[in-house]
């Protein structure tokens, strides 16, 4: 009696343990065992990539007299909207403007923004720099914006015949 026990009971437990058997046991055999029985993770999604646009705005600086909005001033304008401004630049509008004191003087501010945000820019007074075909970026120091610019000088000289100074009536010195 004890035989037909013991071959019910490998019978019993062979069969409960045919139930752990995992997915990629083929005829008894693991076929790969390096390979995992559950699925693969979806990769991550690849983000679009972002694109950036110029936009400017006019500096609103004078001829003889300066001023106009400093090119960081503007820089926080589009940030406090929170739109990431990734480069910076002054430069001038390419158009000829004529010699008239208190007149413009063609000076902008150039910022790159992400494209996505140029509506918002755009509602804050900021132009697409691809409208203004002559547009050229500049040094912000040597021709740009000098708001503490408070010595000026009285004499100019003709370009052809330099300044000796004193009381220089020549006809090629204005004073």
């Amino acid at each position: 009696m004890s035989f037909f026990r013991l071959g019910g009971f490998a019978l019993f437990s062979s069969v409960l343990l045919s139930g752990c058997v995992p997915p990629n046991m083929v005829n008894g055999g693991l076929v790969n065992p390096w390979v995992s029985p559950y699925p693969a993770p979806a990769p991550a999604p690849v983000p679009a990539p972002v694109s950036y646009v110029d936009v400017y705005k006019y500096q609103g600086s004078r001829q003889c007299e300066g001023g106009g909005v400093p090119l960081a001033e503007m820089q926080r304008q589009l940030q406090s909207m929170r739109i990431p401004v990734v480069s910076s630049a002054c430069g001038m509008d390419g158009r000829m403007y004529p010699a008239v004191c208190g007149s413009s003087d063609g000076k902008i501010n150039i910022l790159s923004i992400p494209s996505d945000a140029v509506q918002a820019a755009m509602s804050q007074g900021f132009f697409l720099l691809n409208d203004l075909p002559g547009a050229q970026r500049t040094n912000c120091s040597a021709g740009g914006v000098n708001n503490n610019n408070t010595t000026s000088s009285s004499v100019t000289t003709h370009p052809y015949t330099p300044y000796t100074g004193g009381n220089n009536t020549s006809y090629y010195s204005y004073q």
